[in-house]
């Protein structure tokens, strides 16, 4: 990639580190909602990688990760060795930041990590616009910061924090290919993301299968965008639970993103050991579940915890009245219908009618390479 780097008043200079914003969604009050970016550029050429964090307002993390990577100042930053750019957005959700809420209070109850652009098919069209289509100012200010990221960004990385108590891990999204012929493109793109996965080195739990994935509008997530749309290796990061920084998390995040630099050749040496974080302990690829979820309403107790592995038929809850009195069969166990393991305990004890229980990693054997359907 170019030394001339750009992105909103941030520039990069070869062997510094520079400070800008790039313009968010304008306010009735004047102005608008600056979005903050930092960028670090070594003085040899190299590939670029983006490290955004906090696009839902109430999760810390990747903001910490990213302050922890630079030191104070800039200071701990391994500028001197860095060949290429590293890009970094401690916020892409300033106004969720400040009201620590998930969604910004202009953009209140959409879900900010699903209004990144969709893929471009090569075999559709899309000119047809309708009421519902119309882009909010907050999908256009992603629109513009996506276009500096097709521009300047071969990697990316998204920060972010999963349930309270939650294990940290890494998410693997699927790969869609538009037809045959692009099915070997695909597969180049899948074998790029696992291979940086693995230089970061957090537990791997697959994406929600495929037809789900879209449904849920995950391909239009920051890391999905850049996956379908930008054709560039990405993914997303969940560092434990919101609403506090978990420093053990933290820091083992900075080493796996030195460590992804080095796999990228930007910076020089061998990988580093992480600090120890829980690894559930399965030999199967797993994939992500909300379950079981309770038939009725209740109060619910845990019988099991995060990071433990289960199995086939376990009782992994207890389902109550508010006297303690069992809820249905089996006297009032809901029990799990897959192997795994625990991700983490979805909060509190009271339920309502299918709400989920746990939230598990479980066995998933699925193909992550995939046509888009036909209705896509």
């Amino acid at each position: 990639m170019s030394h001339s780097v750009h992105v909103g008043t941030a520039t990069a200079v070869p062997g510094q580190i520079t400070y800008g914003v790039f313009e968010g969604v304008p306010l009735p009050t004047g102005g608008t909602d600056p979005i903050p970016v930092i960028i670090a550029q070594g003085k040899k050429e190299g590939p670029t990688l983006w490290i955004t964090g906090s696009i839902h307002g109430n999760e810390y993390s990747g903001m910490a990760v990213i302050h922890r990577l630079l030191g104070p100042g800039g200071v701990d930053f391994p500028l001197a060795g860095l060949a290429g750019t590293v890009i970094m957005v401690p916020t892409l959700n300033p106004a969720g930041l400040r009201t620590e809420a998930r969604s910004p209070y202009y953009s209140h109850g959409s879900d900010p990590n699903r209004l990144f652009p969709a893929p471009r098919r090569a075999n559709k069209n899309s000119s047809t616009t309708t009421e519902d289509s119309v882009p909010t100012p907050l999908e256009r200010v992603y629109e513009r910061l996506f276009e500096r990221i097709e521009a300047h960004g071969d990697f990316l990385i998204d920060l972010h924090n999963a349930v309270i108590g939650s294990l940290a891990f890494a998410f693997r999204d699927p790969i869609y290919y538009d037809g045959p012929e692009d099915r070997a493109a695909a597969q180049k793109l899948q074998a790029q993301n696992d291979q940086m996965l693995a230089a970061f080195g957090f537990p791997i739990i697959n994406e929600f299968p495929s037809a789900e994935y879209l449904k849920k509008n995950l391909h239009r997530s920051v890391s999905g965008a850049v996956l379908h749309r930008a054709r560039r290796p990405a993914f997303t990061v969940e560092l434990g639970g919101y609403l506090h920084v978990d420093t053990r998390v933290r820091d083992a995040a900075v080493t796996g993103l030195r460590n992804v630099m080095r796999w990228a050749g930007m910076l020089p040496g061998e990988p580093e050991a992480l600090p120890d974080i829980p690894r559930p302990r399965v030999n199967f690829p797993v994939r992500r579940l909300m379950h079981p979820r309770v038939p009725t309403s209740g109060i619910v107790t845990h019988l099991v915890d995060t990071g433990d592995t289960i199995r086939t038929g376990q009782a992994v809850a207890r389902l109550t009245d508010i006297c303690g009195r069992p809820i249905g069969p089996d006297g009032g166990l809901l029990r799990t219908e897959f192997d795994g393991y625990v991700v983490g305990r979805m909060q509190g004890m009271v339920y309502y009618e299918n709400d989920p229980v746990l939230w598990l990693a479980v066995r998933d054997d699925s193909d992550l390479l995939v046509p888009y359907p036909d209705d896509y």
